[in-house]
């Protein structure tokens, strides 16, 4: 949600979203040889095997050589710079999820409200789908695993009770109230493998056995490509992984045949991924002979890389949204579209990492990701943030920033611009390195206290809590009323009873009525709960049908000039 000022529990987002970033790295194409077999590796230091030869044989208690071994590597690649890192077997799989753009499940999005498990969406043509979950639904069990408890009826009472002696038996199985993540992870694994479910639905007089059969789940990197006027389209990117330039190439047709003029695309939020995603993206943009980018490292001989011929847009308007949660790719995108005068970069200034980490597998099954490269954009500036003086300070000085532009709309991050690296846009305009892409027009968070009430109503998942009882009531209801996404974004109206449940909602969960807020933003509340209705009914797509028009930064963004 865009203009999110004095949100509530600031530091812990904040702090969640920074580590978040680690795992925003800019890959690079691998290569046959990128294994430890494949390389010459000098010999270990001595001190090294030593010192384990020591601790084995002296220390006081037994000693695991594996969770020894793991924090050595990870003390070393974390003494490089801030984004080399290691990978767990774990780590690698959700790394391989993302980078791929898909997973192995049964493609429904789940959520957590009051420690009932609910299902908030479910992908179309998915093996849920197919299997007959609906939104609404709450799970109980997976498999024989109790994750919810049932909310009515005579399971609800002998689950209380305890006189459901097969419920008491398998209390030892329970995930732990509230752990959603082991809930996905149950349900989660291999194709063509199958999981139960154990369902609670509305109008059912007893739970459902729901059986799927997993399979392959394509996660789509851009979820939504619209036109939101006659001559404007909209491409919002969440990541950039393997299939990105493919679907960014196919949102492009679509679009010019719908009349697109002016481009705008969103890249706020998006924490990077794959360096040849991002790079096949700036050659739709670019015209032929563009610098888009080029890498240079101590054993990475400089590699300039241009745009060829053929791009989809390649002279239209363009527009590029970023903010302070947009890395890697995506800066290495902005900045090749700055440093041509390209388009416009407009919001607020980007994360600022300008490395390139390729994945070493292990032979233990696990990898490391390592800083191989800085990247330049074509002016010749590497937009990294200073690292000498270790990750900790890297990441409280990203949240310093973050936290002056939430309390100042004069700060921005432009304050933190190193002047002394200035370089020079094709027509001789004035960027910097060192501290991110400084946006060309900046469009500050609007410092308005009535938003206070409005983002603790999402903080406290009021909006999601109303709608999940909704869905469970009266999902046959609304499927049958809106049939399909226009219907749905034409005629719905949060109806005023929905609309008192929510206050009521809010009042339960300790926020107080701000008369401001509701006299000021009560559209924006209503207009949230219906994209989130439209997301949970349709897909993102339909979410973002909904929520644009409301969307303050993107409106303004709009009508931006170039200074």
């Amino acid at each position: 949600m865009t203009e999110k000022k004095y949100t509530f529990s600031l530091g812990v987002v904040l702090l969640a979203a920074a580590i978040g970033l680690l795992c925003g790295v800019l890959l690079s194409p691998r290569t046959p040889s990128d294994t430890p077999s494949g390389l010459m590796v000098p010999v270990a230091d001595e001190r090294t095997g030593a010192l384990m030869q020591i601790i084995d044989h002296f220390y006081v208690d037994e000693v695991d050589h594996d969770s020894l071994s793991t924090i050595a590597v990870e003390s070393m690649l974390s003494a490089l710079d801030p984004h080399s890192s290691y990978l767990s077997p774990q780590d690698y799989d959700k790394e391989v999820e993302l980078i791929r753009g898909r997973f192995e499940g049964i493609g429904v999005t789940l959520a957590l409200i009051n420690d009932t498990v609910c299902v908030s969406s479910v992908i179309q043509g998915s093996p849920g789908a197919l299997a007959g979950m609906q939104p609404g639904d709450r799970i109980l069990k997976v498999d024989s695993i109790r994750v919810s408890q049932p909310k009515s009826g005579k399971d609800a009472a002998k689950a209380k009770s305890g006189k459901n002696k097969k419920a008491k038996a398998e209390e030892t199985n329970d995930v732990e109230s509230g752990d959603i993540t082991s809930v996905v992870d149950l349900i989660r694994g291999p194709r063509y493998s199958t999981v139960t479910l154990t369902v609670d639905r509305k109008g059912s007089p007893k739970p459902l056995l729901v059986k799927i059969k997993r399979d392959v789940i394509h996660h789509a990197s851009i979820p939504v490509a619209i036109m939101i006027d006659k001559q404007t389209g909209y491409i919002h990117v969440s990541r950039f992984a393997e299939t990105t330039s493919d679907e960014f190439h196919n949102a492009l047709l679509e679009l010019n045949k719908l009349g697109m003029k002016h481009l705008v695309l969103d890249l706020r939020g998006n924490r990077g991924g794959t360096l040849e995603s991002a790079v096949r993206m700036a050659d739709e943009l670019l015209p032929k002979g563009d610098l888009i980018v080029y890498t240079e490292g101590a054993h990475q001989p400089r590699s300039n890389i241009y745009a060829t011929a053929g791009g989809l847009f390649e002279s239209g308007r363009l527009t590029i949204l970023l903010n302070e949660f947009s890395a890697s790719a995506s800066e290495v995108v902005a900045g090749a579209i700055q440093d041509n005068d390209r388009g416009l970069i407009a919001g607020r200034c980007s994360f600022g990492k300008g490395l390139v980490q390729r994945q070493f597998d292990l032979p233990t099954g696990d990898a490391v990701l390592l800083t191989i490269a800085r990247y330049y954009s074509p002016s010749g500036r590497c937009i990294q943030r200073p690292y000498d003086k270790g990750s900790d300070a890297y990441y409280m000085d990203y949240l310093d920033r973050v936290f002056s532009n939430y309390t100042s709309a004069d700060s921005l991050f432009n304050a933190t611009a190193d002047t002394s690296q200035c370089f020079h846009t094709k027509k001789g305009r004035k960027v910097y390195g060192g501290g991110g892409i400084q946006p060309d027009v900046t469009l500050p968070y609007i410092l308005d206290t009535n938003w206070v009430y409005y983002n603790r109503l999402l903080d406290k998942q009021v909006l999601e809590d109303v709608l999940q009882k909704d869905l469970y009531n009266n999902y046959s209801q609304l499927v049958e009323q809106y049939p399909d996404a226009d219907a749905f974004v034409k005629n719905y109206k949060v109806p005023e009873q929905t609309w008192q449940r929510i206050l009521l909602c809010a009042d339960k969960k300790g926020i107080r009525r701000h008369p401001g807020a509701l006299n000021k933003y009560a559209d924006h509340i209503r207009n949230r709960y219906k994209s989130l209705m439209a997301q949970s009914l349709f897909d993102e797509n339909a979410f973002y049908r909904v929520y644009v028009p409301y969307d303050n930064e993107l409106q303004r963004a709009l009508h931006a000039k170039q200074k």
